[in-house]
């Protein structure tokens, strides 16, 4: 099973950078020992630019063979940014030994993972047309829902939605609704349909759509208190579930 290894972010506190390594791979062997083969390499991380490629075995970690993970992630999480961790890897019957700088985990790691899990939201511009007021400087769970005013899941989703807003706004819960349709047709729909009490956003170029891959509607994702994505799925949810996923999150849950 492909495992990527994100590095335990440890976030103290929000201001400082977390490091990581930015690989993804899969569980294999090396002389009766563990290894990891490595099955995708972000660009601009320590490995990538240490020459670890798609295919090397990291067979050892600061001088000791690989036996656990747990090796690897001590390795990273007593380091800091800018560190550096000593990995030994076997290509085309060689071995080798690389030094690898710990990098800063970047906000968008889509490209590597081929989901949006993990990544950091793009910041938001000044497209929202309803509700802009009730945005939260620094909330505990951020819920967005990407939707349409023609989709009937999405039209079933939206009492959830409210429901649980109303419920644990006050506790630092953030919802966020955005779609992509003409400013009229979403007033329309807000005037006629379903005033919605959290903010509303216009993504009129479609960029979020795009960065994040959002193809079909409803999809929800479900943020950190940092941003980051920790859930994505389509489809209308049950309350009952989603609050559970929200009160997770709330909570520190990982």
């Amino acid at each position: 099973m492909k495992q990527l290894l994100l590095i335990l972010c440890f976030f103290v506190t929000a201001v400082f950078s977390a490091p990581w390594l930015g690989l993804t791979f899969k569980r294999g062997t090396f002389e009766g020992h563990l290894s990891l083969i490595i099955e995708g390499v972000h660009p601009g991380s320590g490995p990538f630019l240490a020459g670890i490629q798609s295919g090397d075995q990291v067979i050892g970690i600061n001088g000791s063979p690989l036996t656990h993970m747990s090796q690897i992630q001590k390795a990273v999480s007593d380091g800091k940014v800018g560190s550096v961790i000593s990995m030994e890897i076997y290509r085309g019957e060689k071995k080798d030994i690389l030094k690898v700088k710990l990098t800063e985990r970047p906000d968008d790691i889509s490209s590597l993972t081929g989901s949006a899990i993990g990544s950091k939201m793009a910041e938001f511009g000044a497209n929202f047309y309803k509700n802009s007021d009730k945005r939260k400087g620094k909330a505990k769970a951020t819920l967005l829902d990407f939707w349409a005013t023609w989709c009937g899941p999405c039209r079933k989703t939206l009492p959830v939605l409210e429901s649980i807003y109303n419920k644990y706004s006050k506790d630092g819960l953030e919802v966020i609704g955005i779609s992509n349709e003409d400013l009229s047709t979403l007033n329309q729909f807000y005037n006629s349909m379903h005033k919605a009490s959290y903010p509303l956003y216009r993504d009129g170029t479609q960029q979020m759509w795009r960065r994040y891959g959002i193809r079909a509607v409803p999809t929800l994702m479900l943020l950190d208190e940092n941003g980051y994505i920790k859930r994505v799925w389509s489809g209308a949810p049950s309350q009952s579930m989603l609050e559970k996923l929200v009160l997770d999150v709330m909570k520190g849950g990982k």
